[in-house]
Parts: structure tokens; sequence; C-alpha cells
């Protein structure tokens, strides 16, 4: 059967989401999903996430988000709740050992969406990362947003990966809207997490998906943890030019696709 996931989202347990959990199961369901990993920053899911994965069809997958000097990594298909970062977070090392310590795999997350590095230095800071590495995410909806051809890259790197790589898909959601922006259709024998683990470790082949989503719910995201925060006002002013820019942003593909339409008619 094919089944479909989106193996990255954020729940109210984030510093930057106000998503419960029950809105995440029902924007999932709506979505068509039939996984929704539950991947929260520095945080492991709640525990009844490991004890009650099903929800009227949709299988929760237990994982989390650690922050690393290495960029974000995911910890997917956990057994056991990992220790939630500290403030100062976790080494890359740290947060490789405590997610393969909890029976997960070891997901580099949005490899190439920082800008930071140019892809080609990027691309061999991850070659060093790899031995360490169960697979990275090919797919993240919110990547591009910041390097246009992030996804691009991360499926070139899968491609070169030393080993079997889980190469995993997510809308890394902050808000209800958001997901199953992103997602996976993989060819699964049956719907549990140890059948859709073990296709994804064997190479499987699937599909990778996005659909459009706009650039004011990564302003709402940002609003969300400046409220959670009790930022100070110069904050504020710095969030308020930055939801300018993503709603002009919004505004000119809209206006694109607009004219694209017309170009159509004609």
């Amino acid at each position: 059967m094919q089944l479909k996931a989106d193996l990255h989202v954020h729940t109210q347990r984030s510093f930057d989401s106000a998503t419960s959990l029950e809105e995440a199961v029902t924007a999932g369901k709506r979505a068509g999903l039939h996984f929704l990993a539950i991947t929260d920053h520095d945080l492991p899911p709640p525990e009844e996430v490991f004890s009650q994965p099903e929800r009227d069809g949709l299988l929760l997958v237990p994982g989390i988000e650690y922050s690393t000097e290495q960029g974000h990594l995911l910890g997917l298909f956990l057994e056991k709740p990992c220790p939630p970062a500290a403030h100062k977070g976790l080494s890359f090392a740290q947060a490789v050992e405590q997610i393969h310590r909890c029976g997960g795999l070891a997901i580099l997350a949005h490899p190439f969406q920082s800008t930071r590095q140019n892809p080609k230095e990027r691309a061999l800071a991850i070659e060093k990362l790899e031995p360490f590495l169960d697979g990275l995410e090919v797919v993240n909806r919110r990547a591009p947003k910041k390097r246009g051809d992030a996804n691009l890259l991360a499926s070139q790197a899968a491609g070169h990966f030393p080993k079997s790589c889980v190469a995993t898909a997510g809308s890394d959601a902050h808000s209800p809207e958001e997901i199953g922006t992103a997602f996976l259709t993989v060819e699964c024998p049956e719907k549990s997490l140890s059948a859709l683990r073990k296709v994804l470790e064997a190479g499987v082949p699937a599909q990778y998906h996005t659909m459009p989503c706009s650039h004011r719910l990564i302003a709402k995201s940002q609003k969300v943890k400046l409220k959670k925060e009790k930022a100070p006002w110069k904050a504020w002013i710095r969030f308020r030019a930055f939801e300018a820019l993503c709603l002009f942003r919004d505004l000119k593909g809209t206006l694109k696709n607009w004219a694209l339409f017309q170009k159509e008619k004609e």
C-alpha cells in the first residue's frame, strides 16, 4: 500500500508554535496523511504519543529536533523519550548519542537551509557528519524560503551518502495550516511505525512532494516565539518589518500567478 508521511511537525511544546497536539492530528487527517512525526525543539513528545500513537487512523511518529552547532538534528521513530536539551543545547555528538540511545534515527534536518556557508562549504561539512548520521531530510517545505535550491542540494547530498541514506520529507509545520504541505509517499507492506521505518532504512524509492504555503505563516511562528519570550519592544519593531516583508512576498507571488493565469487565457 502507498502511504503518506509528514515527518517534521512542531506543536505548542516548541518555543515558536502554538499548535496543540489535537490540532496537529486534525490537520494531519485533513491533509490525508497516514503518518505525522511530532518533532518539537529540544523536547521529546509527551508520553501519550508513545503509549497511544494511533489517532483515528493517523499514526504519530515519536520524534525530537535538537539544536546543535552543526545544525538541527531530527530524531525519528524514538522508542522512548530523549532527554530534553538544556538552555545551551547539545553538541552534535551528544544529540546523535541521545537519539540512538533512545532507539531513534538521527536525520540532519534541512541540511542546506542556512546561508552562513555556501553550498560547497556546507556539502563538505555534511560529508564529515555522514558517518554519524542515519540520513538527511531531503525535502523541507520551509527551507527554500531561505535558500531557493535547498531541497535540490539536500537530495544531491543524499545521493552521495556513503551508506544507505534514510531520506525524509516534512513540512516543518509550526501552525496547523502548514501540516501536510511537504511529505513523502512510499510503498509499505502495512501501516505501522515499524514497517515505515524498515522501508525508509532499506532505501525503498519514495516520492517527495511540496505544496505552496504562504510566507505569512513563517511570520506567524516568529510572533508566537516573541510572545512566549515576552520580547522587548525593539524585537517587536524588527518583527513588524519582517512581517511586512513576508506579506509583500505573498502579494508578489499572488500577482505573479494572476499574470500567468491571464496569459494562459489569451
